[in-house]
């Protein structure tokens, strides 16, 4: 099952990256995955559904990271920099296909019930009482408060890109 919604997703952001989303049908991505419209339909409810797949890609990249990373002694900040700042390459790199990636994420959040949202949050808090510990990061405010800010500070500029069309030209 993994296998063929891989499939999907990589014949999916293939297309969009050659043709556009707008120009790519659920017919052209079947055709090219080599699956049936239903098969399709069992993994993704839409076209765009795809870049949630992505995003959960990447979740799991920066859970695997983050762990080797909170496992070292000592200073971890240029680390993390570093593993966030290559993650968020994609969006300099295609920022036409970021669009749609920030509008799927931006659907699921403040869900309680999305665990996607409760893993990047529980994340975000163990990253953020690490910095703590070491000492570099701020240890006047909870690491719930800061994680909370971190939250809507990352909220505030995903509206601001959605509906700016200069941040996605």
């Amino acid at each position: 099952k993994e296998e063929t919604k891989d499939r999907i997703f990589k014949a999916a952001f293939a297309l969009f990256k050659r043709q556009g989303v707008e120009a790519t049908t659920i017919d052209d991505i079947c055709e090219k995955a080599d699956v049936a419209k239903g098969t399709f339909f069992n993994y993704f409810p839409h076209k765009e559904a795809v870049f949630g797949y992505l995003a959960e890609d990447w979740f799991a990249q920066a859970e695997a990271e983050s762990a080797a990373i909170l496992a070292r002694p000592g200073r971890v900040g240029p680390q993390l920099i570093a593993m966030f700042s290559e993650l968020a390459a994609f969006y300099e790199e295609e920022p036409a296909l970021a669009r749609y990636v920030l509008q799927e994420w931006m659907q699921s959040q403040h869900s309680d019930t999305d665990e996607m949202c409760r893993h990047w949050d529980d994340l975000a808090l163990r990253l953020i009482r690490k910095l703590q510990a070491n000492g570099e990061l701020r240890t006047d405010d909870t690491p719930e408060r800061l994680a909370g800010v971190m939250h809507c500070v990352r909220s505030e500029e995903h509206t601001s890109e959605l509906q700016s069309p200069v941040a996605i030209s």
